[in-house]
């Protein structure tokens, strides 16, 4: 039984630095920039810990088993330094805080900065609860404040702590899903009229919540609902100095399985739709197809009008917050095309068990974005306890077309995750490109100077002639971006060099994988550019 464990031992230590060897070839034959030496010293070192091992297969099991898990460690090792590391993209994560002091703040963003994040987003709004002391639930005569964080305002904590470790920190509000207390929660218990209620609860007289997963929700149909929430979040934005809101559960859940546990049939909710049609909807079925669409639709503008106002809102408040908004899987993914214009930045929850799904995940709702939105992957594997091969290769999975990833959550952040993320794709420091998107351009190019004069010209991937054109036209574009020249000139600049390209490319100046990094990173700029201009994000 021994001989067979330590023969599958050996074999499975052979295929992971088979893998991470062709990783290194990969990414070497690509141009990208990577610490190759250090990724193939310990590469070397996995090959002679592993033939180390074989020799011990007949005299020494228990040591050979040692040498066979060293010589895995060194081949992760060296897969993790043959990984580019991008020097634009948000780096975040969802945290919900448990931490009842400044000092246990300051532990936990040591260990968020250990990792290479420089977003988190922090719940601030929960199960109806703020994590701050709100004078607006007070006024409300609602609790002011979570109890487990009375006597203490650790929003106030993350902040601060975080800015000085370069950390922005965006305050994620859970929206009009006010949790699973059978109460209702804070907000509910004040004001049970409040309730959002399915077609089957629509004659109950108190809040009820959701079938399936037991959530209570809020009617965003009601006013009073509407200014209430609307009210906590423009105070934790005039009282914090957070750098984004982070959007969840903003739609009402729907149920295709079962029609009659939608949402919303409350009260309010069926007297305001009967004002302008005239009928009642829950005297329908969504069998009658033309009434009930025409239901879907006024309760889908209901949703979408009021993002629309409180983005609004928020931004004349301050025109550089970063609104966001972490898509649900169901009605808020596959209607955010409708309403992704009131926010900034997309986060689809691309909650997937294997890389593979993740991409093409990612894709299906950029697709459906309008144009100056900005994509983040949302991804799970920490949560999902996945382990840390699959968290890299999830963050790496959508990086042609993401500009960022948000892991979900840091409370089940391993050290061996965090040490994986530090030594591989966030080894370097990057701008945010949804936070900085005009630094983040800056240091895109400035990034695509280093790799002519240090990895392409060196390597002979370029011709000379070719390397100088293509710096003094990225030295063009960085003068008129330093300069504020305008973004119809940045452009043009920018559509000058990707023509440069193509006919440099066209006479064999340039190889073909050179000009594949290049393209990619001129297609980052121009959504930068785009995002910058459309959003007024500076």
């Amino acid at each position: 039984m021994l001989n067979q464990e330590i023969g599958r031992s050996v074999e499975q230590v052979e295929s992971q630095i088979a893998s991470a060897k062709r990783r290194v070839e990969t990414n070497w034959e690509r141009y990208m920039n990577a610490p190759f030496d250090l990724a193939r010293y310990h590469l070397a070192r996995a090959d002679q810990l592993l033939e180390e091992a074989r020799q011990l297969v007949a005299t020494d099991k228990v040591r050979c088993l040692t040498k066979a898990t060293l010589a895995s460690t060194e081949a992760w090792e060296g897969y993790l330094y043959s990984l580019p590391s991008r020097v634009a993209e948000a780096r975040g994560v969802w945290y919900r805080p448990i931490e009842k002091s400044r000092d246990e703040v300051s532990r936990t963003l040591d260990r968020v900065q250990a990792a290479g994040f420089n977003e988190l987003y922090l719940e601030t709004w929960l199960w109806g609860y703020t994590i701050f002391p709100s004078h607006t639930a007070m006024l409300q005569g609602i609790e002011a404040q979570h109890p487990a964080f009375r006597g203490y305002d650790p929003l106030e904590a993350f902040v601060q702590e975080g800015e000085s470790r370069g950390i922005a920190v965006h305050a994620w509000l859970d929206g009009f899903m006010v949790g699973v207390d059978p109460t209702g929660g804070p907000v509910l218990r004040a004001y049970p009229e409040w309730s959002a209620l399915s077609h089957r609860q629509a004659h109950s007289q108190k809040p009820l919540p959701q079938q399936g997963t037991g959530y209570y929700w809020l009617d965003l149909i009601n006013p009073s609902v509407r200014k209430y929430f609307m009210d906590v979040v423009k105070e934790i934005v005039s009282t914090y100095t957070v750098a984004g809101i982070n959007l969840d559960f903003m739609r009402f859940p729907q149920a295709d399985e079962d029609w009659q546990n939608n949402y919303c049939f409350s009260l309010y909710a069926r007297e305001a739709f009967e004002r302008e049609h005239g009928w009642d909807p829950l005297e329908i079925s969504h069998e009658q197809e033309d009434l009930w669409a025409t239901w879907v639709r006024w309760l889908e503008r209901q949703e979408d009008d009021f993002v629309s106002l409180l983005y609004k809102e928020l931004k004349r408040i301050n025109p550089n917050l970063v609104v966001s908004a972490a898509l649900e899987p169901g009605a808020e993914s596959n209607k955010i095309g409708s309403w992704s214009q009131h926010v900034d930045i997309v986060i689809p929850q691309a909650y997937h068990s294997t890389a593979l799904e993740v991409r093409p995940s990612v894709q299906l709702t950029k697709e459906e974005l309008m144009p100056g939105n900005l994509i983040y992957s949302g991804i799970y594997p920490m949560y999902a306890q996945l382990g840390a091969q699959e968290t890299i290769e999830q963050v790496l999975a959508a990086q042609d077309i993401d500009m960022g990833t948000v892991l979900f959550a840091f409370g089940q952040a391993t050290d061996e995750t965090i040490r994986a993320l530090r030594l591989g794709p966030w080894r370097n420091a990057a701008i945010s490109t949804g936070l900085f998107p005009l630094r983040a351009i800056q240091a895109l190019l400035d990034a695509v100077k280093v790799d002519v004069e240090h990895i392409y010209l060196p390597r002979l991937a370029v011709h000379k002639h070719t390397a100088i054109a293509i710096m003094d036209k990225v030295d063009a574009f960085l003068v008129v971006l330093q300069n504020d020249g305008g973004f119809q000139i940045l452009h043009e600049a920018l559509a000058e060099l990707k023509q440069l390209l193509v006919q440099h490319q066209m006479n064999e100046r340039i190889y073909p994988a050179v000009v594949e990094q290049l393209t990619n990173t001129l297609q980052e700029v121009k959504e930068l550019l785009h995002y910058a201009q459309r959003k007024q994000v500076n």
